[in-house]
C-alpha cells in the first residue's frame, strides 16, 4: 500500500511546484515590470532624440529650402494673378521664415542658452 501511495505524493508535489513557479513568475513580472518599463522607455526616446540630433543639419537645409519655395511660389502666384497674397499667407510664411532663421542660427544660440540655463 505504501508504494502506490508515493506516486499520488509525487504528482501532488510536481503540481505544487508548478503551481508555485507559474505564481512567482507571475507576481515576479507584475513588481518587476513597473520599474523596468520606464527604463526601456527612457532608452528608446534616448537614441530617438539622438537620431534627430544627427539629422539637424539637413533637416535645417531642408526646411530653408522649402521656405524659399514657399516664397518663391506665393510670388509667382502673386504676380500671375497681378494680387495681392492674403494677410494670412503673409503672416504664416512670416513666422515660417522665422523659425527657418531660428533653425539656422540654433548651433550658436544653443550653447549660450544652455549656459543660461545651468547657472
Amino acid at each position: 500500500m505504501p508504494e502506490q501511495q508515493q506516486p499520488t505524493n509525487l504528482a501532488s508535489a510536481g503540481a505544487f511546484a508548478i503551481t508555485a513557479a507559474t505564481g512567482a513568475a507571475v507576481c515576479a513580472a507584475c513588481c518587476v515590470l513597473p520599474f523596468a518599463l520606464p527604463a526601456v522607455v527612457l532608452a528608446g526616446v534616448g537614441s530617438l532624440l539622438a537620431l534627430l540630433a544627427g539629422a539637424l543639419v539637413w533637416v535645417t537645409a531642408l526646411a530653408v529650402v522649402a521656405v524659399a519655395g514657399a516664397w518663391a511660389w506665393i510670388g509667382w502666384q502673386s504676380l500671375r494673378s497681378r494680387s495681392r497674397p492674403a494677410q494670412r499667407t503673409l503672416c504664416v510664411m512670416g513666422s515660417a521664415t522665422a523659425l527657418a532663421a531660428i533653425a539656422v542660427m540654433w548651433p550658436r544660440v544653443e550653447p549660450t542658452l544652455i549656459h543660461m540655463l545651468l547657472r
